[in-house]
């Protein structure tokens, strides 16, 4: 985890990769993919289970007019998040991808799968155990899920692995398959309108997995309806991740979604919203 030693003291660690974008829906957590809602958004022409590849394939290779990295080092990449990285219609950019992932042996890639189940015939030649900058995290949404892709993942040669529960839409339980080789996992309610209500009750069972386990834990998002104590809470979209960040139930992990090593502070101007853990419940919906 050396590699996030440069990025401690900033607050811009991140970048975003979307080499391609669209996506097909193949599992209960697709149901209102956020891809979807915000291509109708914005009125896509193309639709959204069309992938495509963006203007953006070749970011990490791309310098500045002085030569340096558009990228700078040491940034941990969210890669694909407008589609997903195993997905077959991407078979044949995939491959240049891995290259500019070795190349970038600088930055921290960071991608989810629901496919999990086609890792093996989507990595390169040279992949042997994993690559040394690479996190593969496995999404996972109910108990189907997890027991379909879970046993898989554990099997794969991944030197970073984390497990995504997200969008959590039932109550889970991912304890046996939690041990040392699980480097975080990070549990989120959904977002949007449509969006399937999360119990912090399913939160705290599975922070419990993991602490049970010694497995860094992390809740990253309370989703747009949240039920607290038997109440069902509506949460707006710029408040779900400060909100679940108050809950201040993270374990072995700090801020944002990276190892405990690196030190960050959130923004003031992300507590604006009256407080779901501070002992003002109430019954409105916001």
């Amino acid at each position: 985890m050396t590699i996030f030693a440069d990025m401690a003291e900033h607050w811009s660690i991140y970048a975003d990769w979307n080499p391609w974008h669209g996506c097909t829906k193949i599992s209960p957590g697709c149901k209102y993919c956020y891809v979807y809602r915000q291509d109708e958004m914005y009125g896509s022409e193309i639709g959204s289970n069309l992938a495509r590849k963006t203007a953006a394939f070749n970011l990490p290779v791309k310098r500045k007019r002085d030569r340096s990295w558009k990228i700078e080092p040491g940034k941990m990449v969210f890669t694909c998040f407008t589609s997903d990285f195993l997905l077959k219609d991407a078979d044949e950019w995939r491959r240049e991808c891995w290259q500019m992932m070795r190349v970038r042996s600088d930055l921290w890639f960071y991608f989810f799968t629901k496919r999990i189940d086609r890792f093996m015939e989507c990595i390169p030649d040279d992949w042997a155990d994993g690559y040394d900058n690479v996190l593969v995290g496995c999404t996972v949404e109910n108990q189907q899920m997890a027991d379909y892709r879970l046993p898989i993942f554990k099997a794969l040669p991944i030197k970073h692995k984390s497990i995504i529960v997200s969008p959590l839409i039932s109550a889970v339980n991912i304890s046996e398959y939690l041990d040392s080789s699980i480097e975080e996992v990070s549990v989120g309610g959904e977002s949007g309108v449509d969006a399937r209500p999360c119990d912090y009750e399913w939160v705290l069972d599975l922070r419990r997995q993991c602490v049970e386990k010694d497995v860094p834990f992390r809740f990253h998002q309370t989703g747009a309806k949240f039920i607290k104590n038997g109440k069902q809470y509506y949460v707006r979209r710029p408040f779900q991740l400060s909100q679940a960040h108050k809950a201040n139930i993270d374990y072995k992990i700090d801020q944002f979604f990276v190892p405990e090593k690196v030190k960050f502070e959130w923004k003031e101007s992300d507590y604006r919203q009256e407080e779901l853990f501070d002992g003002l419940l109430t019954n409105k919906l916001y």
